[in-house]
């Protein structure tokens, strides 16, 4: 069965795996938490991920677009999904014959690590992007001052008359 040669693999490379109920099986990589996912319908099919890498907060919709665009947009063979709130990171690849395991498995690891900094550094990119964007748009910004007395609205647009 192939599932038992992919964990062997695991083993060959030092990862203690950890089964997680009818889920799968989990491991630790430079202090991040991995999931290998078995799949019960098709061995051939192996799945490896990052589960939670974003706690998705409400109102961050458009953000979450963003990071997933650009994340499966700039990654090769790594993609992001939002799953019960939060952002995964899911390297999945069909077997079809022959693969030496433990190469396939590093390979899918490094990947996996690596789109995970990706994600990380875009992630603080957009948010320091949307404050900027907040930023502009408030009279602080324009360098007027929202205390000032001597505003009136104009009703006809709807802006602010000095």
């Amino acid at each position: 069965m192939i599932k038992d040669e992919i964990l062997d693999a695991f083993d060959a490379l030092g990862f203690k795996m950890e089964p997680i109920d009818d889920f799968g099986y989990g491991f630790d990589y430079e202090g991040s938490n991995y999931l290998y996912l078995p799949s019960d319908n098709d061995e051939d099919f192996v799945n490896v991920c990052i589960p939670g890498i974003y706690e998705l907060e409400e109102g961050e919709d458009m953000l979450y677009y963003k990071l997933v665009d650009k994340i499966n947009s700039s990654m090769k063979y790594v993609k992001s999904y939002k799953y019960g709130g939060r952002v995964w990171l899911f390297y999945e690849r069909e077997l079809i014959g022959g693969e030496d395991l433990m190469m396939l498995l590093s390979h899918m690891i490094l990947s996996l690590e690596a789109s995970y900094n990706f994600a990380r550094k875009a992630m603080a990119e957009l948010k320091a992007s949307d404050d900027g964007d907040e930023a502009a748009d408030t009279p602080e910004a324009d360098g007027g001052d929202e205390s000032d007395d001597n505003a009136e609205t104009n009703e006809n647009d709807g802006g602010i008359e000095l």
